[in-house]
């Protein structure tokens, strides 16, 4: 009975695909349709055969699995196959709405924690808090799951109830919550730095970007005489098409070519103007991003800059040219195809990796500087392809000290924080919180008997030293090698005073988000955020700031 199932199952693969390949002769003239459907024949029945033979069990929708994910693994990291069961975690992606409780968790020993309820959602009106131990989900125990698989079982439809068992200061508690329809922002926060300079950050493209955006300017300048304006692309993903040429939009006369798309097919080959007025043309924009700011951030960017419409500055982009797809497969299932490259006005494409090519091993490698091609913007300035968008004003990125890395993957910074919310029942406005010299030494202080692991630079240089002195046998120089050592230790023992700024910076944004949730965190931030700052003083000097647009002559 199980090999008359299996191969049952070999049979209506068989007609799936040769379904597909007949779907696809009739839709695309470029392909080999012969060679498609052999190669889909012969595997439909080696399949089929190996699981009807083989010695053992086998597991065909494992073996299919693996199937798949090694043929698109040679392909790009893009182009994905969505399984039924993960069709809302793209839709969110793509949308920022989900149907469930509104929190964020990870993983805490052997179980996992809340780290931040989202404001006014289930999750936050059942007074969950951070730090909250995730102990049972729908009355099944919870150790040893990963947050995916937890946060799995909370999603839902809206209107349903899921019950939670959760642990607090030792005290366990079971609640029941009703699953909301959440809907993430694309804008989580905008404001003014200045009296006269405006500040949006976005997060991710999703069908409501430009929408939040559009709404954040207006209100901006409804309230206040807006001479500038900073629009945070930092570590943003991307997300859809449309909406990068909406965003832009929003800055960028109608009719202006946006960008351009080029695929295999006549149906991606398309270029893509703005098609509405836009709500500021003039306002001095200067954008931020980093190595980061990719894709949908990267055609927003590189339009700004191309059409010299505002100041890019930052750190290189990330380098992702490349245009996605989803297309339907059976049983609800998937698939996100690399579809085209995009082109920005000047004609460049920011693709920064050639997956076509391989070296011998299969690795695949960024595209040198010595082989970008120029273009040329509207005013006529050098930009250059193949290796995202380089920023017109170019900042050193922010460094993090081995120290905080771990404090934070020990979470000890976390634990500090949570008993810190625990003895103050309020803070002062995040924008102006800040904390104490008294309270930093209470946390240095807090560390005294927590393990934390990390390693310097120069430790991993002086392993290197001792490797090589003992492959060459230096046996003199141990006397130096062991005061080096201690050297090296005494300094480590320094480290959290030395380092005192970056990982007290950290400590005051993750308290203001426990306070004042998502949009606190970015305004406790952004006010001494030395790229934003350079931004602001930018937009304050107005022959600086057109100098940068303009050719020199």
């Amino acid at each position: 009975m199980k090999k008359k199932l299996l191969y049952k199952g070999g049979a209506a693969l068989l007609l799936l695909f040769v379904s597909a390949g007949l779907w696809i002769g009739l839709s695309s003239s470029s392909l080999n349709y012969f060679e498609i459907n052999k190669q889909l024949d012969i595997f439909a029945t080696l399949y089929r055969e190996v699981n009807v033979h083989y010695v053992d069990e086998t597991h065909p929708e494992e073996l299919m699995d693996d199937a798949i994910s090694n043929m698109l693994k040679n392909l790009d990291p893009y182009t994905v196959h969505i399984p039924a069961n993960e069709i809302e975690n793209y839709r969110m992606m793509h949308t920022g709405q989900y149907g469930g409780i509104g929190a964020t968790i990870m993983k805490y020993g052997d179980y996992a924690i809340i780290t931040s309820p989202r404001k006014g959602f289930p999750a936050d009106k059942a007074g969950l808090r951070a730090g909250d131990l995730i102990k049972a989900v729908g009355g099944k125990d919870m150790k040893g799951k990963s947050p995916d698989d937890i946060s799995g079982l909370l999603k839902g439809s809206p209107g349903t109830q899921v019950e939670f068992t959760y642990e607090r200061m030792g005290v366990e508690k079971t609640i029941s919550i009703t699953r909301e329809d959440i809907q993430l922002k694309s804008v989580p926060y905008y404001g003014m730095l200045n009296e006269s300079v405006g500040y949006i950050v976005l997060k991710s493209f999703t069908n409501k970007a430009s929408k939040e955006i559009g709404e954040a300017l207006n209100e901006l300048k409804k309230s206040n005489e807006l001479t500038g304006l900073v629009l945070d692309l930092r570590s943003n993903p991307g997300g859809l098409l449309s909406e990068a040429i909406n965003v832009s939009n929003i800055f960028v006369e109608k009719g202006e070519k946006v960008v351009e798309t080029r695929g295999r097919t006549e149906e991606t080959n398309k270029t893509y103007h703005t098609l509405k007025s836009p709500i500021d043309a003039g306002l001095p924009v200067v954008v931020l991003i980093n190595g980061s700011s990719a894709s949908a951030s990267e055609i927003v960017a590189g339009t700004l800059q191309d059409l010299d419409r505002g100041v890019i500055m930052g750190q290189q982009s990330y380098g992702k040219g490349l245009v996605q797809q989803t297309k339907p497969l059976s049983y609800g299932n998937q698939v996100k195809i690399t579809i085209a490259k995009y082109y920005t006005p000047s004609g460049r494409c920011v693709q920064a990796i050639n997956y076509a090519e391989r070296d011998v091993n299969g690795k695949v490698k960024k595209m040198p500087d010595s082989l970008r091609t120029e273009f040329k913007t509207a005013n006529g300035r050098t930009v250059l392809d193949g290796a995202g968008v380089d920023p017109d004003v170019a900042l050193e990125p922010k460094e993090y000290p081995h120290i905080l890395w771990s404090l934070i993957r020990h979470h000890h910074i976390f634990d500090y924080i949570s008993n810190y919310e625990s003895e103050h029942a309020e803070i002062s406005p995040a924008k102006d919180f800040v904390l104490s010299d008294k309270d930093y030494l209470e946390f240095v202080k807090y560390l005294d008997d927590k393990e934390y692991h990390y390693e310097t630079e120069t430790e991993k240089n002086y392993q290197r030293l001792l490797s090589i002195a003992e492959e060459e046998e230096f046996k003199d120089i141990n006397k130096e090698l062991n005061s080096l050592k201690a050297a090296i230790e005494k300094s480590k023992g320094d480290d959290l005073m030395k380092f005192k700024p970056a990982i007290q910076d950290y400590i005051e944004s993750e308290i203001a988000e426990r306070y004042y949730y998502e949009a606190g965190r970015i305004e406790q931030m952004v006010f001494s955020d030395p790229e934003v700052n350079r931004a602001i003083q930018l937009l304050m000097t107005p022959e600086e700031y057109s100098k940068i647009l303009t050719v020199a002559q």
